[in-house]
């Protein structure tokens, strides 16, 4: 029997890298997601203002349903996408994230 290459270890349904490769990329879609959603819905929620602190109440809630929803959302997108997307977009993500002229990431 002889050793395998990468190409074919990779090609082996459940090989190891593409397992944690999956798995890794879950993770990281997940963070980016919870932080992703928490800035939008925050941001979002919190513009609409109003008297009574009605837009503080509206943030809060954005905050956790945000939060919540964005980390399943993208850890379903990094578990379906793989490493190399999910990290496309978490890098795109973090530079909206530190973008002081853009008052809401995209």
């Amino acid at each position: 029997m002889r050793e395998l290459n990468l190409m074919e270890v990779n090609a082996v349904s459940g090989g190891a890298d593409t397992f944690f490769e999956s798995v890794g990329a879950m993770i990281i879609g997940a963070l980016e997601g919870a932080t992703t959603g928490m800035m939008k819905a925050g941001i979002a929620g919190g513009s609409t203002g109003g008297i009574l602190g009605v837009g503080v109440v509206s943030a809060l809630v954005g905050l956790i349903l945000g939060g919540v929803l964005g980390l399943v959302q993208g850890g379903v997108y990094g578990l379906v996408n793989g490493w190399d997307n999910t990290i496309e977009t978490f890098n795109n993500a973090t530079k909206q994230w530190f973008d002081q002229n853009s008052p809401l990431p995209k």
